[in-house]
């Protein structure tokens, strides 16, 4: 069981960046740099403290329960439950940007990334998604 955020709170935005950053499996030093070299936590209202704390929740709600024989569990409608938590459309285009830079950041973007991203778009944008397929 995820713990809940408010609705477009800095805590339920830096939960999806550090998902984006775990759902393969392993944090990778790009992917945190990532972070480093572009605005996007000042741009989002998060500093590194808060993202800190936020990531290690999640690997806290993780492993009490999303994660099976060692493969991280995150399905889909888990997904749309911490998708859901970002409403507003310029915050959702931010955070869409920064998850793909993230999933990019380490040359290879697994299965687990590329799902999660694709559903953030359908999730946020069903009518752009169905326009550009």
């Amino acid at each position: 069981m995820m713990r809940t955020y408010d609705t477009n709170s800095p805590e339920a935005s830096a939960r999806l960046l550090a998902l984006a950053m775990v759902v393969d499996g392993h944090l990778a030093p790009s992917e945190l740099q990532v972070l480093d070299d572009v605005p996007a936590l000042r741009e989002l209202g998060i500093d590194w403290t808060l993202f800190t704390a936020v990531l290690d929740e999640l690997c806290e709600d993780m492993l009490g329960g999303t994660v099976r024989d060692g493969a991280i569990e995150i399905g889909p409608d888990l997904q749309d439950e911490l998708l859901a938590e970002i409403t507003d459309p310029a915050l959702q285009r931010k955070l869409l940007a920064a998850m793909l830079n993230i999933v990019v950041a380490d040359a290879r973007v697994a299965r687990a990334e590329r799902l999660l991203v694709s559903r953030a778009g359908k999730c946020w944008a069903p009518e752009g998604v169905a326009q550009a397929a």
